[in-house]
């Protein structure tokens, strides 16, 4: 593990769904957004990971939730730092529209809240966030969540 890397992450609930970016090959799914690049903010790189996956440009709004995950892909242990913001689209959007995908590793599916604790959502953390309807505590500026044992 070299370095730690910074992950912009957008969570887009509309009508009881949320938007969740699936892995075709692995079938599982996760909060969509990607890499942070030197020099670029984090909502500018969702913005910009939006853009490059769907197509869309949506409102990047307040962050929620910053979330630490460390994990081993089965290669290389990785360490994130997962920046997750409120996300609205420009307009009218009603789930189950379809958000299309520009790379096909991926794809995008609405997911209602209650149904999520019954896939492979991850981090497993974010799958609880989110079948819980992913409420922060209004009196905290943004939530920590880290699946980083606390030894």
């Amino acid at each position: 593990m070299a370095h730690i890397e910074v992950i912009a992450r957008g969570a887009w609930i509309e009508r009881g769904q949320v938007l969740l970016c699936r892995n075709v090959a692995g079938e599982f799914w996760y909060l969509p957004g990607g890499h942070v690049e030197a020099g670029e903010s984090a909502a500018d790189a969702l913005r910009r990971e939006f853009a490059e996956e769907t197509g869309l440009d949506p409102i990047v709004g307040p962050a929620l939730l910053i979330m630490e995950n460390l994990f081993h892909d089965g290669r290389s242990r990785h360490h994130e730092l997962n920046l997750v913001f409120h996300v609205e689209h420009r307009g009218k959007f009603d789930p189950p529209l379809p958000v299309p995908s520009k790379e096909g590793d991926i794809a995008f599916d609405w997911i209602h809240l209650a149904a999520v604790i019954d896939l492979d959502v991850r981090p497993t953390e974010v799958r609880a966030w989110l079948a819980s309807g992913g409420a922060i505590d209004p009196s905290a500026t943004c939530g920590w969540l880290s699946s980083i044992d606390a030894r």
